[in-house]
């Protein structure tokens, strides 16, 4: 973190009287915030360079939607302590949430190098990779992510979407089957895998699954409304 970012961050925990107190006076959840970040502010007068307390104080920013000064002091706690993983995951969700994918992949990128195991910081990653336009890295990312957790329902389903892009529709076909064998109410497979089998003209199997959907999520559902209409497509409702 260069220098004026310091400066930046030594003005956030320690400054006085600002625009910002007087509007913590007139609003309750303004005041909740800063009592809680006086306590962090007392412990950084004991501990300045204690990357648990900038943790904390990103948490709390994040929790009142300060999401700027959460940036910052994640940014200023992966600066005291580089293996931080739950830090650095925490600047890719709200990189990601800014659409600012470069910084959002760069950040999941230190956190997967810390925590090589976690399988949701792979599978964040893959989305990433996806959204930016790197399907193969994607790719990978979902199937390390399956590595650690062979029962994660969302990195399937992920995984499925990138093999229906690239027109392995067998392979994509299986994810989605075992998503839902896994848990039969991740209702994002069931949608993927009724358009695919719709797409390879699975008329009979895609009926079958259309039908479930509506019996599973009911016909008020998102879910349930897209498989009444197709059947109603199909002549079948």
């Amino acid at each position: 973190m260069n220098k004026l970012c310091l400066l930046a961050m030594a003005a956030m925990v320690w400054g006085g009287c600002s625009d910002d107190d007087r509007a913590a006076r007139e609003n309750p959840a303004r005041i909740r915030m800063q009592q809680e970040l006086g306590e962090i502010r007392h412990g950084l007068q004991l501990q300045p360079d204690s990357h648990h307390l900038y943790f904390a104080m990103g948490q709390i920013y994040e929790r009142y939607g300060q999401v700027d000064s959460a940036l910052g002091a994640y940014e200023h706690c992966v600066t005291l302590l580089e293996a931080f993983p739950e830090a650095h995951r925490r600047l890719g969700d709200l990189y990601f949430q800014r659409q600012q994918l470069p910084l959002a992949a760069a950040a999941y990128e230190q956190a997967a190098r810390f925590a090589p195991d976690d399988a949701k910081i792979h599978n964040n990653l893959g989305f990433v990779y996806r959204r930016q336009g790197q399907s193969e890295a994607a790719m990978n990312a979902y199937e390390r992510a399956l590595e650690c957790d062979s029962m994660m329902v969302e990195a399937m389903n992920n995984l499925g979407q990138i093999q229906r892009a690239s027109g392995d529709t067998l392979a994509a076909i299986g994810n989605f089957r075992r998503a839902i064998r896994i848990d039969a109410d991740f209702r994002p497979a069931y949608v993927n895998l009724v358009k695919m089998l719709g797409e390879s003209g699975s008329t009979e199997r895609e009926r079958i699954l259309l039908e479930q959907m509506v019996s599973r999520f009911g016909k008020s559902s998102k879910e349930g409304r897209y498989a009444y209409t197709r059947l109603l497509e199909m002549g079948d409702a």
